[in-house]
């Protein structure tokens, strides 16, 4: 049988490539992290005409000079994987924009089919491209697709057989074509990739292509070129940008529109920084009261349905030794896992991802920006803010799109208040079970002004704020496709169920241990104190304390130790809102702290962990007492 041939999805954010992987194969998407990254990629095959494909969807990036770990990981794939060939995913209604990012594709030499999603869009705002002409110019084929109507696939896929390698090349000044003819020396011979495209990247200064084919001639050439007064890259950036608007006014014609009332409610929100703010916080409370009702739905009628056979057998259990109690946490842990946290998790992450592909994440990103920028905070802040919303760790890693190491420190301060999926199954769990869904959206909105304030603290503090113009892909707003939205919730639902589910069993089994031989309560005699200042039942430090390794944990954990699948049943409203600012208010897990170690050192890292969960137990104790 003939392997799968390899094909890479690359494009520039929001431009659908998931939406185009997911219609071709029609299958569940494979995501996992880049080897040495917490970067995800997805993977999924497809057959068409006796051939079977595999596509390797990487991340969404503007430019291919690395300057965020999602840039350096797309950059890697093209650079370094194998791969048979690469369909750049363009958006119709941004021709120039992609068009830049296009050309330094094309410069690698691979073959390419370039597909243009949105073209229906792009014509009814009166932007119209001749697809022939530029498929022509460039040498490569070019498709329309609408992956949510299912146009243009069929073209795509008869394209799949006849990839070719573009035949247009970019022309430099003399001074950056004598430079990268020197340059060209330093490419092996037998490269895989065009030696003229390598050498421009050399020239360039590109990180990545200089730790693989770097040499001391394509050092002299830039050299000699920064010498005389040239910005290398500042040069051929420029020129690639010259040359995508040539194409763009060959190709492209725009005829005027009226504007429509999405575009004139979206200069609104832009123009109007407390009417931005006001819209990001509508939508943001909607996801929250959403989240809440829809997963507490959940809960409930699976709480019915099997809710007190599960506690008779953990009952049962319980009075059977220590094999018997080891059982009975397991599934007092796996319950709540499985009924509590995951219809939550689940709901959650359907709303989050709806908001993302009806284009609506990206301009709460701005309306936030608008609203706060006179807090101190870097424009750039919020990318990793949003991401903290579904894990912290990649969050914390996404900082290095900052500038300057002060303004990674002082995003990172947010992070600790922003809740990530695995809090939000404490928040959700916990205070939205037991309290409801207001008490689940005071967490979340006093967690974001916590994160504001903390930002603010710590960029005053180290000096960190440094005043810079936001630029941000806006895309239009769209009606989200259902079965994509599946897909991407089902892909991290999975992915949340692999990892945690050994941790659950392995946390009951080690608590199950403990209180058997009467260990829990030694353990957590110390801490009474603190359990009596929150007022809290002490057996709840334990979860609190092991929701630090991992706080996929805790709603098992609660159940464990209070004996009960409803923890509503002993925790007054106070106690579940006290709680759940005390786990939720803090660095998250050992994980989350390990990446902050490796991206902030550890000095820095040990002080923001402690001053942080400070904070933290702070705002806890304040709540405790009022």
């Amino acid at each position: 049988m003939r392997p799968a041939k390899k094909v890479l999805l690359v494009g520039q954010p929001n431009v659908g490539k998931s939406s185009v992987l997911n219609v071709l194969t029609g299958a569940h998407v494979d995501v996992s992290n880049y080897p040495g990254t917490t970067v995800e990629i997805g993977k999924a095959r497809g057959t068409f005409n006796g051939i079977e494909y595999e596509f390797i969807d990487t991340p969404g990036i503007y430019n291919l000079y690395p300057s965020s770990l999602e840039e350096e990981v797309t950059e890697r794939a093209l650079l370094e994987l194998d791969y048979d060939f690469v369909v750049v995913v363009t958006d119709a209604t941004a021709v120039e924009r992609g068009l830049v990012f296009l050309l330094s594709v094309m410069e690698l030499g691979v073959p390419i089919i370039i597909a243009f999603n949105f073209w229906e869009e792009a014509r009814e705002k009166g932007i119209v491209i001749d697809y022939e002409g530029l498929e022509e110019e460039l040498g490569v084929p070019v498709v329309r697709v609408n992956p949510l109507k299912l146009s243009g696939v069929r073209e795509l896929v008869s394209k799949l057989n006849s990839p070719r390698r573009p035949r247009f090349k970019v022309k430099y000044d003399d001074h950056i074509e004598e430079a990268i003819t020197v340059a060209g020396d330093c490419i092996p011979a037998n490269s895989k990739l065009d030696r003229r495209g390598l050498a421009v990247r050399l020239v360039e200064g590109d990180p990545l292509v200089w730790e693989l084919y770097g040499c001391m001639e394509a050092k002299r050439a830039r050299e000699g070129l920064v010498r005389i007064g040239h910005d290398p890259y500042r040069d051929i950036e420029v020129t690639r940008s010259g040359m995508a608007l040539e194409l763009a006014k060959r190709y492209v014609k725009v005829v005027k529109r009226p504007k429509t009332p999405i575009s004139k409610l979206d200069e609104l929100f832009t123009e109007k920084p407390a009417v931005g703010a006001l819209a990001g916080f509508l939508v943001i409370t909607g996801l929250v009261i959403l989240t809440v009702y829809i997963g507490g739905a959940f809960v409930s009628l699976l709480s019915e349905l099997i809710g007190g056979a599960v506690s008779d057998a953990i009952c049962d259990l319980e009075s059977r030794g220590l094999l018997g109690m080891m059982l009975a946490k397991t599934v007092a842990g796996l319950y709540g896992q499985y009924v509590s946290a995951l219809s939550y998790v689940f709901a959650f992450y359907l709303a989050l991802i709806m908001l993302e592909e009806a284009g609506l994440l990206a301009r709460i990103m701005v309306w936030m920006y608008l609203a706060s920028k006179k807090l101190g905070l870097q424009p750039k802040a919020f990318i990793p803010a949003l991401l903290g919303l579904g894990c912290s760790v990649p969050a914390i890693t996404s900082t290095r799109i900052l500038p300057t190491r002060r303004q990674r420190v002082a995003t990172t301060a947010m992070l600790a208040f922003i809740p990530c999926s695995s809090r939000a199954t404490v928040v959700f769990g916990i205070a939205g079970r037991t309290a409801g869904a207001l008490a689940a959206l005071f967490i979340y909105l006093q967690g974001f002004a916590l994160a504001l304030i903390a930002a603010w603290l710590v960029s005053r503090i180290i000096k960190a704020y440094e005043d810079a113009v936001m630029i941000e892909d806006i895309p239009l707003i769209r009606r989200p496709n259902l079965h994509v939205v599946l897909e991407k919730a089902w892909a991290r639902l999975r992915e949340f169920i692999l990892v945690v589910t050994p941790l659950v069993a392995l946390g009951a089994i080690v608590y199950a241990t403990l209180a058997y031989y009467r260990l829990d309560t030694a353990l957590i005699g110390p801490l009474k104190p603190i359990a009596a200042l929150l007022d809290l039942p002490p057996p709840l430090l334990i979860p609190l304390v092991y929701g630090f390794v991992q706080k996929d944990l805790v709603i098992s954990m609660v159940m464990a130790v209070l004996g009960t699948t409803d923890p509503g049943a002993i925790l007054s409203v106070k106690q579940a809102m006290v709680f759940t600012m005390a786990s939720v208010y803090q660095v998250p897990c050992v994980i989350a702290f390990a990446t902050m170690i490796r991206e902030l050192g550890i000095k820095r890292a040990l002080i923001m962990l402690i001053s942080l969960d400070a904070m933290g137990l702070l705002i806890s104790l304040l709540y405790a007492r009022i």
